[in-house]
């Protein structure tokens, strides 16, 4: 039970190469094929950005946000809330910027993302 429930993540979360599609919504990611896992390492050199993400309607709609922002290059860490549609991603700023990690989330996902004034700053 629990190797399938594993799979079952791994599928979910794009290893497996296919779509991980709500089934509610219809939202999703959606990926060509198998990825290779990065695990970032937590630079000291780190900034947040809190995103308005719209367009999430019903509980499986954050876990796809996340999961499509954790796979960015430079993310080190994203939690998105539907009740007050915020995400917060901690990020590499020498690689990134909030502007591309709004764009990317919304290619990925098709969910609307906005960047909340004076939220972009280093810890």
């Amino acid at each position: 039970m629990v190797s399938s429930m594993k799979l079952a993540l791994l599928f979910a979360a794009g290893l497996g190469g296919a779509a991980a599609i709500c089934p509610f919504c219809g939202g999703g990611i959606q990926t060509a094929g198998a990825q290779p896992v990065q695990v970032a390492v937590q630079s000291p050199d780190t900034a947040t950005v809190r995103l308005h993400i719209s367009k999430m309607t019903c509980g499986s709609c954050p876990t796809t946000a996340r999961l499509a922002l954790r796979r960015l290059t430079g993310v080190y860490s994203a939690t998105v809330t539907l009740d007050d549609s915020l995400g917060v991603v901690r990020y590499d700023p020498r690689a990134l910027q909030p502007a591309q990690i709004a764009a990317h989330l919304t290619r990925l996902t098709g969910f609307g993302a906005t960047i909340l004034p004076d939220t972009a700053r280093k810890n």
